[in-house]
């Protein structure tokens, strides 16, 4: 179990989520900038900032943090199947999941827990679909590597 849990958090890891964090903060401000600046509507930033985000971490998963592998020619397309389905299984269909699970007592619980810890000022409500957004974010974020590194950046196997 310890072999395989190393095998997982290796430097790799670390590298995509370090470059992943700085590429999120990154396109989430170009992404403020244009609905708070620039008075772009709400949607068009959003798709703006998938798109940049998506692509920015193709050019980093490709060039830096899987350099070097020898992989399949149809990793573009890997690439594209990959975010859409991580995409798709995170923040749409787990989302109502999520939704659900901060309604239960527990979970109710834990939110005004944290919620007293780091916004009090916050409403609940908004607090609590934050936590939601944040659940969905975090799972779109293991599930993408998972798919990054053992789908699109998997080395070819020798023939």
């Amino acid at each position: 179990m310890k072999r395989i849990w190393n095998q997982f958090f290796d430097k790799t890891f670390w590298l995509y989520v370090t470059l992943g964090i700085l590429n999120y903060g990154v396109c989430n401000l170009i992404m403020l900038i244009l609905h708070n600046v620039f008075h772009v509507a709400k949607t068009p930033s959003l798709i703006i900032e998938f798109a940049l985000q998506t692509g920015i971490s193709f050019l980093l998963n490709r060039y830096v943090t899987f350099r070097g592998l020898e992989i399949s020619r149809y990793w573009p397309v890997k690439f594209v199947v990959s975010v859409g389905l991580s995409y798709l299984f995170a923040k749409v269909l787990l989302l109502k999941v999520f939704e659900s699970l901060i309604q239960v007592r527990p979970f109710c619980a834990i939110s005004d827990w944290v919620q007293n810890l780091v916004a009090r000022s916050a409403e609940t409500p908004v607090f609590r679909e934050n936590l939601v957004m944040l659940a969905c974010t975090m799972t779109y974020c293991i599930i993408n590597y998972v798919g990054q590194r053992y789908y699109v950046f998997r080395p070819r196997k020798s023939e």
